[in-house]
């Protein structure tokens, strides 16, 4: 869950890490020519999503995510 008023993300185990201390991209999946979306933290990766390549793909969501979260470049 990404807290933009208190600029933290908290992962799947709960704890919480500074936001400017994750990364979100996209990273190959093992044996699929699909991408996933991921954050990685200090503590490891977070996947958000996997994208299927007869699913429509993954558009540019990693870009309006951190647009979101880290606002413009």
């Amino acid at each position: 869950m990404f807290d933009r008023e208190q600029r933290t993300y908290r992962d799947v185990t709960g704890r919480l890490t500074p936001l400017d201390r994750i990364r979100i991209h996209r990273q190959m999946q093992l044996a699929s020519s699909s991408p996933k979306l991921v954050v990685t933290t200090p503590h490891g990766t977070d996947v958000l999503k996997r994208a299927n390549p007869f699913g429509g793909g993954m558009g540019d969501l990693d870009t309006v995510l951190n647009y979101a979260v880290f606002g413009a470049p």
